[in-house]
């Protein structure tokens, strides 16, 4: 894909994610997913969560040494000629591949994509790990999901296994997904369908999540003596099994950003939506990179 493609996509990501007063509906039984996101992100980050975190993208590393042509090419190119006027370099010619760069020009793009990197991380990494909570939880059949057709009409909800993949991530750029080919990248228009988590188990898995304003109005089945449904205890997930939990890891790792190596903290929190123990988490770090506490990089 081009630089101006995957920019191009990225900018239409960050669109549906600020302009929110588009998106579909809740009603008095579901939340619409990408509301969802957020309420799990103030649950699990509290005044941590900003709200644009949706909106965060790491860009790939460069490498040292200048390259003539390619994608990392004109990213080059087109970040001097944004960040560093002083250059005098022109912008590209159209169907312009092949580019000349001295070394100081290349490093000044090498420092502009890592400063660009260390402020998007934080949150970039956070919106991660809200998508890891709600996948696993709606996988372990905790958060209740369901689709609806973008014309309108009811929700319809859609079984736990449909979280069981590898390849759904993109679910959550905009909140979609097709129902006759569920595991695809989540980019279109019509056949997709919106996503929508179910009030009640979104209120239970993530406690504090729902302002007053959001948790809607009480059905009319409930009755005066029934507990508030935020007030239900966080069910604990249950834990994999033993040979799944290895690859869950090694999977938890490679999805993190280029060069980012997790804390001993974030492994055993990540191990522990699934139900793994502290000290099993600590016997699979052994075969991982690791960092020391306060690092920003190690490995």
């Amino acid at each position: 894909m081009s630089v101006e493609l995957i920019q191009k996509e990225l900018s239409r990501r960050a669109e549906f994610w600020k302009k929110s007063l588009g998106w579909p509906q809740d009603n008095a039984s579901y939340v619409f997913l990408g509301r969802a996101v957020h309420a799990m992100g103030k649950s699990m980050f509290g005044p941590e969560w900003t709200g644009d975190e949706p909106c965060r993208d790491v860009m790939r590393s460069l490498p040292v040494f200048p390259e003539r042509s390619g994608w990392r090419a004109v990213l080059v190119h087109d970040l001097l000629v944004k960040h560093h006027p002083e250059l005098n370099r022109q912008p590209r010619k159209p169907y312009q591949t092949s580019f000349e760069f001295t070394g100081n020009e290349w490093m000044s793009a090498v420092m502009l994509v890592k400063k660009h990197n260390d402020e998007q991380r934080p949150g970039f990494q956070r919106f991660s790990e809200v998508q890891d909570r709600i996948i696993q939880l709606a996988e372990a059949g905790f958060l209740i999901t369901a689709i609806r057709e973008k014309a309108g009409g009811d929700p319809t909800p859609i079984p736990r296994s449909w979280w069981n993949s590898e390849r759904i991530r993109d679910r959550f750029d905009y909140c979609h997904l097709r129902p006759d080919d569920r595991y695809g990248i989540g980019i279109g228009s019509d056949p997709y369908q919106w996503i929508f988590v179910t009030r009640e188990s979104l209120m239970s898995c993530a406690p504090g999540g729902l302002t007053e304003g959001e948790q809607g109005p009480t059905p009319i089945a409930a009755t005066p003596a029934a507990a508030p449904l935020s007030e239900e205890p966080v069910k604990t997930p249950r834990r994999l099994a033993e040979a799944k939990i290895e690859p869950a890891f090694r999977h938890w790792r490679e999805q993190q950003p280029e060069g980012y190596i997790p804390t001993e903290d974030e492994d055993i929190a990540h191990m522990k939506q699934l139900g793994v123990g502290r000290d099993k988490v600590r016997a699979l770090r052994k075969n991982f990179p690791t960092r020391g506490r306060g690092e920003k990089k190690s490995g």
